[in-house]
């Protein structure tokens, strides 16, 4: 099974010759595979596109065999080969009535066996309606695989509510998650939903899952059993039909050995596991993803760049990676960036530095990585908080949780 077959994908080469099409797709518009495959793009549109070049999206309708029309919106990708040769286009069709359109799954541009195997797995899981728990390091693109899980589920048209669970402190959690009725505090002058209330018929996403406390995760979980709430100040409880999809850049198992983590929680969001690799174990999409991240601001790298880049660890990763670019590319007034570019006053790029020799404890030790960010910025918090790529008010909580002195 391939992941995109089960997407609203157009793979086309440069000529918008038809090369690849989602089986979803083809089955929506009435054709069979030999049909479409080899033709131009326009056969399936209702209007001529001669050149996408200059194009991240228009607007036209499907046409499908029968002569239906479907007035969708069509997202465009430039499609680049590792020696960053233009190739193609990938096109995904969205239906107006589907959820919002503007997410960037370019983290997923991949060469690597095992994300490909991962794609393929999180593509079976979005056709059944079980919990997920994506696991990874921060930056490696958590949130994104929990949208497109849902993106490609029967939910899709439902809202996808995300929850950042490490912003929530124990006082506010019920009034979060589950809203609140006119006066049921002072300040309550109208009533408001919860998060899970507004994911009702979607998916709720419970990013940084393992930050929670033990007293709201106690909460969480007679939630999770009965899919049944109360809002604060209310008399009788309410039913909600959600999917839960959660994240951590924790080790679970080990959070559990420790008593930070409830077990009957963790079996009940965590009926399948799904761990993204670093960006160091799979280097070889570095070129896929920094070509991609630079089309798209008209810039272009030169190959002894790319080397260099390929050379670093990237502990950010995905997210690291991009928050780099985006400088180099503000302060580099070229259009193709070479290495003296990687490193000036504004950008610094040492790459001494990032050849340090970290044990396998310290990738899964999220203290560690902290103590070890905080000595490279020299108690920088702000500093710390970029390599590190979280918020500085999530880099501030942590640093109080795990009591590391500065």
């Amino acid at each position: 099974m391939n992941f995109i077959d089960d997407l609203n994908l157009i793979i086309t080469d440069r000529d918008l010759i038809i090369k690849r099409i989602s089986q979803s797709l083809v089955d929506f518009i009435g054709y069979q595979n030999y049909e479409i495959i080899g033709e131009r793009l326009d056969k399936i549109l209702d209007r001529a596109v001669r050149d996408l070049e200059e194009l991240k999206s228009f607007v036209s309708f499907l046409k499908a065999k029968n002569g239906n029309m479907y007035k969708g919106y069509f997202k465009v990708e430039k499609l680049f080969d590792y020696h960053n040769q233009h190739r193609g286009y990938l096109i995904q069709f969205m239906d107006f009535n589907e959820v919002e359109i503007t997410d960037d799954f370019i983290v997923f541009n991949t060469q690597n066996i095992k994300m490909k195997r991962i794609l393929e797995r999180a593509s079976l899981v979005a056709q059944h309606d079980i919990s997920v728990l994506i696991s990874g390091e921060t930056g490696t693109g958590k949130s994104k695989l929990a949208k497109w899980i849902h993106l490609n589920s029967q939910r899709s048209r439902n809202k996808f509510v995300s929850v950042n669970c490490s912003a929530i402190p124990d006082t506010l959690f019920e009034s979060e998650f589950f809203g609140y009725e006119k006066g049921a505090f002072t300040g309550a002058v109208h009533s408001k939903p919860g998060k899970v209330e507004i994911a009702d018929g979607g998916t709720l996403f419970l990013d940084e899952v393992g930050d929670l406390s033990l007293t709201s995760q106690a909460k969480l979980l007679v939630f999770v059993d009965t899919k049944e709430f109360e809002r604060l100040g209310a008399n009788k409880s309410k039913k909600v039909d959600v999917r839960i999809i959660s994240a951590t850049n924790k080790n679970l198992l080990q959070e559990m050995e420790k008593g930070n983590f409830r077990n009957d929680l963790f079996y009940r969001i965590c009926a399948v596991r799904i761990e993204i690799p670093p960006l160091r174990e799979r280097k070889e999409d570095i070129p896929l993803i920094v070509n991609s991240i630079l089309s798209k601001k008209n810039k272009r790298i030169t190959p002894r760049a790319m080397e260099v880049l390929m050379k670093r660890d990237w502990f950010g990763n995905v997210r690291e990676l991009r928050a780099f670019l985006d400088a180099v590319s503000i302060f580099c007034q070229k259009d193709i960036i070479d290495v003296e570019d990687l490193n000036n006053e504004y950008v610094y790029f040492n790459q001494e530095q990032s050849k340090l020799d970290f044990s396998e404890e310290f990738f899964f030790s999220e203290e560690k990585r902290i103590i070890e960010a905080l000595k490279k910025a020299k108690g920088n918090k702000k500093a710390a908080a970029k390599m590190l790529g979280m918020s500085y008010v999530s880099l501030w909580r942590k640093i109080k949780h795990y009591n590391i002195e500065i």
